[in-house]
């Protein structure tokens, strides 16, 4: 029943192409093994029975029961931590008095105590139907809990989260990248030639507003020369002669600091870009994101 709830709930979901469920019947200690080496589950989900030992009851197609110690399972499972993000026991006592079920792994689900077998279910199906429809481990065990406390019989007390933040950091580190990929990763990053074309288009700016200076220069020393050889009055030449000051201001020399402020900074932005191009392989996504973004908010003036 568990089985087809979980196929349900998977076929109806919004992300059904991100997931592959795939189901093993009655299974031996050897069969586990094989069944990990081969399927390599992200989600490694066991129902059964347990016991008040800590143990689990595996079972063949004869219906022998083998009794299987939660530690020695989770002993088993780190050497699969490569793989394995979440195991999920759904079992009886599976998770009692148990706080540090294999620390290589990020996510723990088990039961704390006796569940009955519907209770079981349905937290099972809320839980992947969560899941399966975006949210993450964390919301969808929350999700799970509180679907099973409607029905007011203190049942969301059993279920049990373990979450080992170690394990969780370790496997959200990227990778280190062949040189394919390393070459792909230089081309999401601001490019040198970007870089240069800011500069120039900088020290362009600059050398339009020297000019500007020149001609305000250039007028002014014109009108001077026009009002003394026109012989006009001392007076209207002192106050065209203030005119100028007032007319151009400090514009131009505000805009060619600004420039000369934005090329100073593009240049220690190149030094920066140098030194984390060094440690490229362990250039995160967020940190090439945040380097793109610098430089877009140095060339906007």
């Amino acid at each position: 029943m568990e089985e087809n709830a979980i196929r349900d709930v998977l076929d109806s979901s919004d992300d059904e192409e991100k997931f592959k469920f795939e189901s093993r019947g009655a299974v031996t200690k050897d069969l586990l093994i094989d069944h990990l080496l081969k399927i390599k589950p992200n989600i490694l989900h066991i129902s059964g029975h347990g016991n008040t030992d800590e143990q689990l009851l595996l079972e063949d197609l004869e219906g022998y029961k083998e009794e299987v110690s939660i530690k020695r399972l989770s002993d088993v499972l780190s050497g699969f931590s490569d793989h394995i993000n979440c195991v999920f026991l759904n079992t009886c006592h599976s998770l009692a008095g148990i706080n540090d079920f294999n620390q290589n792994i990020a996510y723990i689900i088990g039961m704390k105590n006796e569940i009955p077998d519907d209770v079981a279910i349905s937290f099972s199906r809320n839980f992947y139907n969560s899941l399966f429809n975006g949210r993450t481990i964390k919301d969808s065990f929350k999700i799970a809990l509180s679907r099973i406390a409607m029905t007011d019989q203190g049942d969301e007390h059993i279920p049990k989260l373990i979450v080992n933040e170690t394990a969780i950091l370790e496997k959200d580190k990227e990778p280190i990248e062949d040189e394919d990929d390393e070459n792909e990763l230089i081309n999401t990053i601001v490019s040198e030639e970007e870089i240069a074309v800011a500069k120039i288009g900088y020290k362009k700016s600059i050398r339009f507003h020297y000019r500007l200076i020149y001609i305000a220069i250039g007028l002014s020393l014109g009108l001077v020369a026009f009002l003394f050889i026109s012989q006009g009055s001392q007076d209207i030449t002192s106050a065209l002669l203030g005119l100028i000051p007032s007319a151009f201001g400090s514009y131009p020399f505000l805009e060619i600091q600004k420039r000369k402020n934005r090329i100073t900074l593009i240049r220690v932005f190149e030094l920066k870009r140098k030194r984390l191009l060094n440690a490229l392989a362990r250039l995160s996504v967020n940190e090439r994101r945040e380097l793109n973004d610098e430089f877009k908010r140095l060339i906007i003036i």
